[in-house]
């Protein structure tokens, strides 16, 4: 009982704070600006007595917008129909002669359920519909024009939210993750197939049986992440340039194609970077995909070994760039999704000055994986 009673006073505590102090900082500037602006303006259009009692309703959604932009809370659509619907709400109760204590309280109520129903959640739309209640007389003169002035603020915090927060690294409004793989079939990606599910998902919210301030797809990339994170932990620090080869064959981009197609054919290589011959710069990357749009058939009948290409074509013309590459402290987790997930077959590595001094294939981080594992298999 003494525990108990001891763990429901350790839960007033206040949690610790995740964000960085610069987060903090980035958040209260966009606060104040888009306040400042939206109460200026709004009072030069409306009049300073029908803007100053939306103001707290306004600062509210502004905290919502700039500190937890993720937030389906924050999103343009539960932010302007969240805020009109349920202004709309109390204007009706507030003109409906009903006792102003039983109106409040039903508009409060009301609101929520209608905004909770047509999925446009909104904490300040509750403050909003006590406004349109009890704000005065010079609130109730307005009638329904009140929605005016609250559409103008709700637009005018997600114009701002929205050019401030993408200006600084914030996406807004939160951008869905790409469903399929590469390929574009129905396939899970490699990464997916042994891990959970849209309805492991969907299961656990209902388990835990609470509104939860996050939408599915940020609580699954936050599993996912907390699984790559384990995963690490669990590997110890294998990086790319432990696994990564570092005798490898390269291009320039004058070299011919007929040239880089005997090197790949010769040593049986999928693809061959394309350096600058001086800096050893990391310029394209060409495969050989890229080289078989380029030949010459010379007879109905094909022989692989026998292509004739276009003369004349080099590989600066042809080369995929820019590269994705990693540094030689690349975690092996990281590599792991980046080329079973992206569909990538080999991944160059290059130093601070973007010189290539490996390669990573499919082939060496199975072989990794594999050395892995036994090291991990019990006595």
């Amino acid at each position: 009982m003494q525990e108990r009673l001891f763990d429901w006073c350790r839960s007033f505590v206040p949690a610790p704070l995740i964000a960085r102090p610069i987060e903090w900082l980035r958040a209260s500037l966009g606060i104040g600006m888009a306040l400042a602006l939206v109460m200026t303006v709004g009072a030069w259009v409306f009049g300073a007595a029908i803007m100053l009692p939306l103001a707290a309703p306004a600062a509210a959604t502004a905290v919502l917008l700039f500190v937890a932009p993720s937030s389906p809370f924050a999103q343009p659509w539960a932010v302007v129909a969240g805020n009109l619907l349920a202004t709309l709400i109390g204007v009706v109760l507030g003109a409906s002669g009903m006792p102003v204590v039983a109106s409040a309280g039903i508009a409060a109520g009301l609101a929520i359920a209608c905004l909770y129903g047509l999925r446009c959640l909104h904490p300040p739309g509750a403050a909003l519909a006590l406004v349109a209640v009890v704000g005065g007389e010079q609130i109730e003169s307005f009638g329904f024009a009140l929605l005016y002035p609250v559409a103008f603020n709700s637009f005018l915090l997600v114009v701002v939210a929205l050019v401030y927060n993408n200006l600084t690294g914030h996406p807004y409004p939160k951008p869905r993750p790409r469903k399929g793989n590469a390929h574009h079939t129905l396939d899970a990606l490699p990464g997916e197939r042994m891990s959970f599910s849209e309805d492991d998902v969907e299961r656990a919210l209902e388990d835990f049986g609470e509104y939860v301030d996050i939408t599915r797809d940020d609580l699954a990339q936050l599993i996912k992440q907390t699984e790559k994170h384990a995963l690490r932990r669990s590997m110890g620090e294998i990086t790319a340039a432990d696994i990564m080869s570092r005798d490898l064959y390269w291009g320039t981009p004058g070299c011919t194609i007929q040239r880089a197609w005997q090197t790949l054919r010769e040593h049986r290589l999928h693809s061959l970077p394309v350096l600058d011959a001086d800096s050893r710069r990391l310029l394209g990357i060409v495969t050989l995909v890229d080289l078989l749009k380029h030949f010459r058939p010379t007879s109905a009948r094909l022989k692989f070994g026998q292509l004739k290409f276009l003369r004349g074509v080099h590989l600066g013309t042809i080369m995929s760039s820019p590269v994705v590459s990693v540094s030689e402290s690349a975690h092996m987790v990281d590599l792991v999704f980046l080329l079973s997930d992206q569909g990538l077959h080999c991944l160059p590595v290059v130093d601070d000055q973007q010189r290539l001094v490996g390669m990573i294939t499919q082939t060496d981080l199975i072989a990794a994986l594999y050395r892995n594992w036994l090291k991990h298999l019990p006595d």
